[in-house]
């Protein structure tokens, strides 16, 4: 025990030894101020050129809807004039390298159950052609809000269309 003290104050003994300061000092040797610190200047290393780092700023940002694929009434699959979007987002997801969650959405007719279930399809169906466009199937997340996230509340039938719909959203 006691070996092992001597040895731990040895130590930290030359730990502090080696870490002394040394006095930096100047001598005027008949040279002005200006003239030393114009030839430190001179005589001190250059820098070396910085290599450009990469930039990480991401073109479009976590939590942006870059597509949203719109269905008939109680459909789950993606319309003809619907694809054009799936390319569209499918390419955006390709562009940014970013994690995809699709958000299936219903309008407020049936029940919660019944629409959660819906909007789970819709978010699948979405899903599936995006793989089919060359995403990644672990880079797609899905979720059903059902009714419960409108985006139009008034009681129209261009508003029931809005809110049929699968977002899909660029998340990290």
């Amino acid at each position: 025990m006691n070996k092992i003290l001597g040895i731990g104050f040895v130590s930290i003994a030359l730990l502090i030894s080696a870490c002394a300061e040394k006095d930096v000092s100047v001598a005027n040797s008949g040279i002005s101020e200006q003239e030393n610190i114009e030839t430190a200047v001179a005589e001190a290393p250059q820098p070396q050129e910085e290599t450009p780092q990469p930039q990480t700023t991401e073109a479009i940002p976590s939590g942006t809807v870059v597509g949203s694929v719109y269905f008939d009434f109680d459909k789950y699959n993606i319309r003809p004039d619907m694809q054009g979007t799936v390319d569209d987002s499918a390419q955006k997801i390709k562009d940014s390298d970013m994690n995809v969650l699709i958000e299936g959405n219903t309008d407020e007719f049936g029940s919660d159950e019944y629409n959660y279930a819906l909007g789970t399809k819709r978010a699948l169906t979405v899903k599936n052609a995006l793989v089919v466009k060359g995403i990644a199937k672990d880079k797609i997340k899905t979720i059903s809000y059902g009714e419960s996230k409108p985006i139009c509340q008034e009681k129209t039938k261009a508003c029931y269309e809005k809110n049929r719909r699968a977002d899909v959203k660029l998340v990290k």
